[in-house]
């Protein structure tokens, strides 16, 4: 029973990831609704948003294919391969979502929402990198699996968005502002709860 709800959670999460990562793939084509502000706004901003959502997207595309214990036990070379390419993903990804941050709407408290998402989204990568790079395997799992709770704020972030905009017809910013901090703090507490959950089963 345990096994099944994990592996439907786990079935779940993927659609998610590559629903939205194909949302970020064709965002850029959409048609254009002069009446979209917000959409105006990244269509007619520099290189950083089609960087952004490419890579990003493709990050979202690798997490279920890295999470899948299949491959790790079976395809080490091939899971290491797909860590390098998520890796340039949130580098690129990261990059470019720092400087969108800055000029985001919905005033400072946006700004600095997506400016702590990005600072933090290369971070734990990074020490995730480091760690694989160090065989320290168990300290590798705990900083990639913060990296893709970050990452995986863009599920939240349309979630969230979908929610308040579209069922709730609440305005753009009343949702928006608030959105740039909790689409990645509560994923990012879902996580610590998991890994404190682990630790606590281990030590038992």
């Amino acid at each position: 029973m345990q096994k099944a709800v994990r592996l439907t959670g786990f079935g779940i999460y993927s659609l998610l990831c590559i629903g939205v990562a194909g949302y970020a793939f064709y965002f850029l084509q959409m048609p254009v609704n002069p009446h979209n502000d917000f959409q105006q706004k990244l269509l007619a901003s520099g290189w950083e948003v089609p960087l952004h959502f490419y890579a990003s997207g493709l990050a979202l595309l690798l997490i279920p294919l890295q999470l899948s214990r299949l491959i790790r036990k079976r395809w080490l070379s091939f899971h290491r391969y797909l860590g390098v390419v998520y890796a340039l993903a949130v580098l690129t990804g990261g990059v470019a979502g720092l400087v969108m941050a800055f000029n985001a709407s919905g005033g400072w408290v946006a700004r600095l929402g997506f400016t702590s998402l990005a600072v933090l989204w290369l971070g734990t990568t990074t020490l995730a990198v480091k760690c694989a790079i160090e065989r320290n395997i168990t300290r590798h799992q705990v900083w990639i699996y913060r990296s893709m709770a970050l990452t995986s704020g863009a599920i939240t972030l349309r979630l969230f968005l979908g929610l308040g905009l579209g069922v709730f017809q609440l305005p753009f910013l009343t949702v928006y502002v608030p959105t740039s901090w909790l689409s990645w703090m509560l994923n990012l507490a879902i996580c610590e709860f998991i890994l404190w959950q682990q630790r606590r089963s281990v030590v038992a």
